[in-house]
């Protein structure tokens, strides 16, 4: 599933992001600083390239393996040993340092070049105004380059945690997931197969119909809840065979649902609405009075309201719901709402879970 997604990336994910693409992004850094390195060149001596001769070459050579090493310094030590770890100072100092060795080491070819060949440099002085606002301007050039090189890592760095970070959160919903169905599956089946078996001679029928709805709830965590999304009416009658299971095992409470005709077609993710329903029923237990719980889905433009009303005479515990809230920070981060609202004079809470799946 992960594959898929990166495999859907734009050329330039894969490129900055994939092994196989290595040696094209090194063959395009050397192309550009190869480019650059005989701008400075041509800039500097191309007024006096006929008097210079094979000296130009050289100078050339020369200018080019110092910004490799320069190139290079930044890309394998300076950002990963000291952008990377967060220490910016000690990295605009050396970067700083690296450049300003830089255009000193191209003043002094300059120099030598001009001076070994008898031909009188382009500079009057390196010290008057001009040449100082022209090394300033060079100085700038050259950090924009450095910092291209070190924007480029710090992307590639990004993209690859935040792929790792995606992988991470597909993990862990999927274990959610997969825990949800450790809880329905071995209490309820046992339960249910029990109750089967004692109703299978004094009440055949109702057996037989406890019998078809748990293969009705067992389906849908078997294939649908392998899936990413579900339709909401799906998890709707999930729910309603499970509070129909506990009720055929246990007698002891009421309930109803009540969905809106404009969900259909609504996707959610699976098993969504479990810890809701198990939240409910672990309320509802042993209360003096036959207890109620009410489970309506409604549709408020693009927002989904999930209500759970059910009679519960203590406080509530969100505590209780930390599982579903990390589940929908990872599936709907700021696109969601979860309260937990007691009413003291009327002994029930409400559970309102709201969320926007129009962008997810």
């Amino acid at each position: 599933m992960v594959d898929n997604k990166i495999n859907k990336q734009t050329f330039l994910y894969q490129f900055l992001i994939e092994p196989r693409y290595r040696i094209a992004r090194h063959i395009l850094l050397l192309a550009a600083v190869t480019v650059v390195s005989l701008n400075q060149n041509v800039y500097t001596f191309g007024a006096r390239l006929e008097q210079l001769g094979n000296q130009v070459y050289l100078a050339g050579i020369c200018t080019l393996i110092s910004y490799f090493i320069v190139g290079y310094l930044h890309l394998y030590l300076l950002v990963p040993r000291l952008l990377l770890k967060k220490k910016y100072l000690v990295y605009i100092l050396c970067s700083s340092v690296s450049v300003l060795l830089l255009i000193l080491l191209r003043y002094v070819q300059e120099y030598w070049i001009f001076t070994s060949s008898g031909i009188p440099p382009v500079r009057g002085s390196y010290f008057n105004m001009v040449s100082i606002l022209d090394s300033l301007s060079d100085y700038m050039l050259n950090m924009i380059c450095i910092t291209g090189i070190s924007m480029t890592v710090l992307l590639k760095h990004w993209m690859t945690e935040n792929q790792r970070v995606n992988q991470l959160e597909r993990k862990q919903i999927q274990s959610e997931v997969d825990n949800l169905k450790e809880q329905v599956n071995p209490s309820l089946l046992f339960n249910t197969l029990n109750r089967t078996g004692v109703l299978s001679k004094s009440e055949p029928q109702k057996a037989a119909d406890m019998v078809l709805r748990l293969s009705q709830l067992l389906r849908y965590q078997l294939y649908d809840g392998a899936r990413d999304k579900v339709l909401l009416n799906s998890e709707i009658n999930f729910q309603t065979h499970y509070l129909a299971l506990e009720k055929f095992y246990s007698d002891t409470f009421d309930y109803q649902i009540v969905s809106d005709k404009a969900l259909t077609g609504v996707l959610i993710p699976p098993l969504l609405l479990v810890p809701i329903i198990q939240y409910a029923l672990k309320r509802t237990v042993k209360q003096e009075k036959r207890p109620s719980i009410l489970l309506q889905a409604d549709r408020e433009g693009e927002e989904i309201h999930i209500t759970c009303r059910f009679d519960d005479p203590t406080e509530p515990d969100m505590k209780e719901l930390d599982s579903l809230k990390t589940r929908l920070e990872l599936l709907y981060p700021d696109n969601y709402s979860l309260s937990v609202t007691q009413e003291k004079t009327t002994g029930t809470s409400t559970i309102t879970l709201k969320m926007n799946t129009h962008g997810n």
